[in-house]
């Protein structure tokens, strides 16, 4: 059986892992930022220490442990995923909690080796593949979702005109009426290479739209 001493080092290096793939969440300002993915590798870690290690020197199975960490994990996750307007959000973020607990039961069962290099990976990911995604979007269809305030009573049929004069394709429309203004949730699918903010400048220009916003 390890050291004392060395337990307690697998649960900082887990602490350490887990912090630099969150620090890459925080500084995207996303819910599950820098401490919550420092105490997932932590939480992970310390399951496997004690299943591994915890309950002296009888018959004892500690992957058995792991497979309810990917269950419990899982809920978790889940909880990071919402719906916002007509788009969901939070699935990257899911990902990475999912991924990172990973790491935790890794450096938690001796596999430093695979709990750095998996830390590593999940941190290319996250931030040095974003700029890749970038320039993939820029010659590919995009997705996008706008939100329109407007005057009460607005037509929407002008604005799936412009949406078909632009060349894209409406994907979704929700509207939400008060005494005071409308608000026009609607997703379109942009043709490659086309500016979202061609689009705001169209739908901005016409009479009644009082405010356009684009959700990124």
């Amino acid at each position: 059986m390890p050291s004392d001493l060395e337990l307690l080092g697998r649960l900082l290096l887990a602490a350490v892992l887990g912090g630099a793939i969150g620090a890459e969440r925080e500084l995207n300002d996303q819910a599950a930022g820098l401490r919550t993915h420092m105490l997932l590798t932590i939480g992970a870690c310390l399951f496997t220490l004690v299943s591994a290690y915890g309950f002296g020197a009888g018959p004892r199975d500690p992957s058995r442990l792991a497979a309810q960490v990917v269950t419990g994990i899982g809920f978790l996750g889940g909880g990071a995923i919402v719906r916002h307007g007509l788009t969901v959000k939070g699935l990257t973020t899911a990902a990475s909690i999912w991924a990172t607990a990973s790491v935790g039961v890794a450096v938690g069962a001796g596999q430093y080796v695979l709990g750095v290099g998996g830390a590593v990976l999940v941190s290319v990911t996250l931030l040095g593949l974003r700029r890749v995604g970038a320039l993939l979007q820029r010659w590919g269809v995009s997705r996008e979702e706008l939100v329109l305030v407007t005057r009460p009573g607005f037509d929407v049929k002008r604005i799936v005109e412009v949406v078909q004069d632009e060349r894209a394709e409406l994907r979704g429309l929700d509207r939400q009426e008060s005494d005071g203004e409308d608000r026009i949730a609607l997703v379109v699918k942009l043709r490659p290479r086309y500016r979202t903010e061609q689009l705001l400048d169209v739908l901005g220009r016409l009479d009644g739209v009082r405010q356009v916003e684009w959700e990124r």
